[in-house]
């Protein structure tokens, strides 16, 4: 056995590229799922700006701890997680077609989820900072938006009527 000696060079390039070969399929496979990795990852890097911002602004920028930060990372991949199982369940269970012919339906029902979720954290956050919620926001809009149809057909009513 003294003069026994294994290459071990050969073995590893071939389990590297067995490793390589195994990740390219996966991301390949969750490629359509990408939309809603980056739209759940956008929301959440918002959510954590406000909560950043809304830290500072009210108890002063000393107050600010990144070790508070490792939540999004947990959230993160939680979130990521559970969009690319429910893709899986989407694509092998309920099939290409999906549900009532929407396609993806509970992967795009979780983001939406998702997405409700942190809309609500922020909406929390900006309240803290003494700003109305985003409901009576919306509202508010949509009246004056009535508002400027009412008088914009007025206006157009009146100038049909003169001639």
């Amino acid at each position: 056995m003294k003069g026994l000696k294994v290459d071990i060079s050969g073995i590893s390039s071939l389990v590297w590229g067995y490793i390589i070969s195994l990740l390219t399929t996966i991301v390949g496979f969750l490629l359509p799922a990408k939309v809603f990795l980056l739209i759940i990852g956008m929301v959440v890097a918002m959510d954590t700006m406000v909560g950043i911002y809304t830290t500072i602004k009210l108890r002063g920028r000393k107050s600010y701890q990144s070790t508070k930060l490792f939540n999004l990372a947990v959230k993160t991949f939680f979130y990521g997680g559970s969009i690319c199982f429910l893709y899986c369940i989407d694509y092998f269970i309920v099939g290409v077609d999906g549900v009532f012919g929407i396609s993806l339906i509970s992967t795009k029902a979780a983001t939406l989820f998702f997405v409700y979720i942190e809309c609500k954290s922020m909406d929390e956050k900006s309240q803290k900072l003494g700003n109305e919620p985003f409901y009576k926001i919306v509202k508010n809009l949509l009246n004056r938006l009535k508002e400027f149809k009412k008088d914009l057909n007025e206006i157009l009513d009146f100038d049909d009527k003169k001639e």
